[in-house]
């Protein structure tokens, strides 16, 4: 039976209101299809994202301690240095002179006590027993002119010239045996020699002390980062010539926002990369907060040290951190998708309960990249419903669609 043109347009006018009729009546008798997602346990790591740059710890100043003209600088800008390498000569042509003056003093210090020693000494000794002879003659032939004065052989002037010739000679002995004493080791002209030749030697060590520090050193190993003299200029003493960074040293100074305060601790680790390096990264560990906040950026300084610092690193480098604060083994996680108003006080999520979306209020523990700890409001096996992606509102029927392994 052939139907007639305007019955096929009334046909399919029909069914098409039928279609779209069902279309809008299906989802609200049966419900709006969801594919859930499951809560789940599992390792969370929670981390801080922040930025800064690679600093030294400290750097050295190296200045002189004496004024002077500087005849050479050894070293430029970002040059490796070991401890002990010349880095400035100054002008040491008069610490020089005050050197060889001060050996010429230890020189003469030292004739004078090998002439006490050698000359002055044994002369003293050969005087000393010169005078004992005479003394002892003297002694002798005073003591005659006594026995024949008593005979009445010598008369009284003789003996006064005999006991006079004694006293000389006794006399003498007394002085030649001061001379040895004094010129013996521990006499008074032998300490004063030694003193003499101490004194020229101590001279002579704060003159070559002098003369040394007309050469500047590196105290340290490390890298020259600063550099502010040049050679001919006239330097004060303090002033700072040189900057040292110790060698394989560099820390990472970034900014923390101060809301993440409470969760920063010396001691975390943290994963950082170089801006113009970002595909290798480094291990850091957080050394110090600034007691501190900076009031204009809301934010506080952190510093993290850097054990095995690569070889790429360099001063002032822009770094990214990120900073470990919590890491829970197993925790009862959700997809970050899953939880509705997660930044604010009252945190809640959408399950599916007898086809129904139901709205539950749930209490948040670390926030991972991609999913939140469930600390209160769920247990492992619920379904939850993605807050993005749908307009699904608590009260709506839905018909769950189990994501594929979710019985």
């Amino acid at each position: 039976m052939k139907i007639p043109p305007r019955s096929v347009i009334w046909l399919s006018l029909g069914l098409a209101c039928t279609g779209a009729g069902l279309y809008f009546l299906l989802p609200a008798l049966l419900g709006t299809s969801v594919t859930p997602l499951a809560v789940t346990r599992g390792e969370i790591v929670q981390t801080i994202v922040a930025s800064g740059r690679a600093e030294t710890p400290f750097g050295l100043e190296i200045g002189s301690q004496v004024i002077g003209n500087v005849t050479r600088v050894l070293v430029e800008e970002g040059a490796t240095i070991r401890k002990g390498d010349v880095l400035i000569t100054l002008d040491d042509s008069q610490k020089q002179a005050s050197v060889d003056q001060a050996r010429a003093t230890v020189l003469q210090a030292r004739t004078s006590l090998a002439q006490l020693t050698e000359l002055t000494l044994p002369v003293a000794e050969q005087t000393l027993i010169e005078t004992r002879a005479t003394a002892l003659n003297a002694r002798t032939h005073l003591a005659r002119t006594l026995q024949l004065a008593e005979r009445a052989v010598a008369t009284g002037q003789t003996v006064e010239n005999m006991q006079r010739a004694y006293d000389v000679a006794a006399t003498s002995v007394r002085s030649a045996e001061l001379a040895v004493r004094s010129a013996s080791p521990g006499g008074s002209a032998h300490q004063a020699a030694l003193a003499g030749l101490a004194q020229s030697q101590a001279a002579l060590r704060v003159a070559e002390a002098q003369l040394r520090l007309a050469t500047i050193t590196a105290p340290i190993s490390g890298v020259v980062i600063a550099r502010h003299v040049e050679a001919g200029a006239v330097v004060q003493a303090g002033a700072p010539l040189l900057v040292l960074a110790p060698q394989l040293t560099k820390e990472l100074v970034v900014q923390i926002d101060e809301r993440n305060l409470g969760l920063i601790v010396v001691g975390q680790p943290a994963l950082a990369s170089a801006d113009a390096y970002p595909d290798a990264t480094f291990d850091a560990v957080q050394s110090a907060i600034n007691p501190a906040i900076d009031a204009d950026r809301g934010s506080v300084e952190v510093k993290l040290a850097v054990p095995v610092p690569p070889a790429y690193l360099k001063e002032n480098m822009t770094v990214s951190v990120n900073i470990e604060v919590v890491r829970h083994k197993d925790a009862l996680v959700v997809p970050n998708e899953a939880v509705r108003n997660a930044a604010s006080l009252t945190p809640l999520v959408l399950i599916a309960s007898d086809g129904v979306a139901v709205e539950r209020p749930v209490i948040l523990g670390a926030h991972g990249i991609d999913k939140v700890e469930v600390l209160k409001g769920l247990a492992a096996g619920d379904l939850v419903i993605a807050a993005s992606g749908n307009s699904i509102k608590a009260g709506q029927r839905v018909r769950v669609v189990r994501p594929e392994g979710v019985r």
